[in-house]
């Protein structure tokens, strides 16, 4: 699903369509965060300061992005997870439902996360 995602978008961004980032009213995201174009926030998720999201991300709802984390186009955070402070997600990753990630942790591009891991 997630390749489909990516070449649909891939597709839009050639023919210079307008992408919208869809935030929902519920969400909360700091004014110095960072939101990439095409990228999805869903209700109850928290994007905190210094965080940099990419493009064509699904932030999906009650997750939790810690000050100063980077995730990269293309990705996608379940519902609930947790990514601390000074995280960076590599482009393309799947992060599964109520997963932690420590503060700090790189994880590499492509990479899937089971839901429930703990990854440090």
């Amino acid at each position: 699903m997630a390749n489909l995602r990516k070449r649909l978008f891939d597709y839009l961004k050639k023919y210079d369509a307008n992408i919208a980032t869809i935030i929902s009213p519920l969400a909360y995201i700091s004014k110095h965060a960072n939101i990439g174009r095409g990228t999805i926030v869903m209700h109850h998720a928290l994007v905190n300061s210094g965080v940099k999201i990419g493009e064509n991300c699904i932030i999906n709802s009650k997750s939790l992005i810690e000050h100063d984390a980077t995730v990269g186009d293309n990705c996608h955070v379940s519902t609930a997870v947790v990514i601390n402070g000074g995280v960076v997600v590599g482009a393309g990753s799947f992060i599964g439902s109520n997963s932690v990630i420590v503060q700090g942790a790189q994880i590499k591009e492509a990479s899937f996360v089971r839901c429930g891991c703990v990854v440090d």
